[in-house]
């Protein structure tokens, strides 16, 4: 090959570390990543059970990696820093879903979620940020969900722990905006994934007074499972593009279901403020002597 376009090739490649790697958009995108002759560390619980037609990819490496370990976590980063001498993205992709009324749900299950969704993500944040700021560049892609933007019954604490990478997410964005680092929520809506399969648990516990509201949304679950509107394709496609925008969205929500409920809830919020707005501004001392 030409030496020149050699180095023009190498400039373009960036490196990229996503976790929950092995299915669904996050698969999707590592697909997506290596047709675009990206460099690409897939993370997951068991690499042996990673997509055997990818593996032997030269321009990929699959590594496990339990996200629930800080000496973990700090490892592999290390690793791959030292390895391939930047992290430019992290994808924060791994996640676990949850569906149950709050009530419903016990201390472990919830802990469970929170562990994956919230504190792993903040876990390969804060090991990876290190490395950006030393470069003055890198851009973290969280994934949250449109249940971190609106609450359904039944998702309450899948709701939750998106909600608590909403608002992270967003402090880091005005933390490193200044160190040439990019933060990006997605904020996907159905996708037809595994999702409602295998990173789906529902509670054990089932409290009739819930079978109107929590219950009928498990039900809804189960029959959307295989027909959601999303395409994982076009969310990898998407991610990529906007890793090459100079102003990325601090937030990006994909598809359709997504855009409706935000926009809803949106709308609703505005008329509750106007609304109580009499209560909110009549709240402080008053300046009359």
């Amino acid at each position: 090959m030409n030496i020149r376009i050699k180095t023009i090739i190498m400039e373009n490649r960036k490196t990229w570390l996503i976790t929950g790697a092995s299915q669904g958009i996050g698969l999707a995108t590592v697909k997506y990543l290596l047709s675009k002759n990206q460099q690409v560390i897939a993370t997951t619980r068991d690499a042996n059970k990673f997509d055997a037609t990818l593996k032997d990819h030269p321009q990929l490496e699959v590594i496990d990696l339990d996200l629930t370990s800080e000496e973990a976590v700090q490892k592999a980063v290390a690793y791959v820093a030292e390895k391939y001498g930047k992290i430019d993205l992290l994808i924060n992709n791994a996640g676990f879903g949850f569906a149950g009324a709050i009530e419903e749900a016990s201390e472990a299950e919830i802990q469970k979620v929170l562990a994956i969704n919230v504190e792993a993500a903040l876990r390969m944040t804060r090991c990876v940020l290190p490395f950006m700021r030393q470069a003055r560049k890198g851009h973290i892609i969280n994934f949250s969900s449109v249940a971190g933007l609106a609450s359904t019954p039944g998702f309450g604490i899948y709701n939750a722990s998106k909600y608590a990478v909403e608002g992270f997410s967003e402090a880091l964005h005005y933390e490193v905006k200044d160190l040439g680092i990019k933060v990006t929520l997605i904020e996907p809506g159905a996708f037809r994934t595994n999702f409602l399969d295998s990173s789906l648990a529902v509670a054990q516990k089932t409290i009739p007074d819930y079978d109107a509201t929590a219950g009928n949304f498990k039900n809804m679950l189960h029959a959307n499972n295989g027909k959601q509107i999303g395409n994982p394709e076009k969310a990898a496609e998407y991610i990529f593009e906007i890793s090459a925008m100079e102003n990325p969205p601090l937030r990006l929500m994909l598809g359709e279901d997504a855009y409706n409920r935000v926009v809803a809830k949106l709308q609703d919020m505005q008329t509750e403020i106007e609304r109580m707005k009499y209560l909110t501004l009549a709240s402080g001392f008053s300046n009359k002597s």
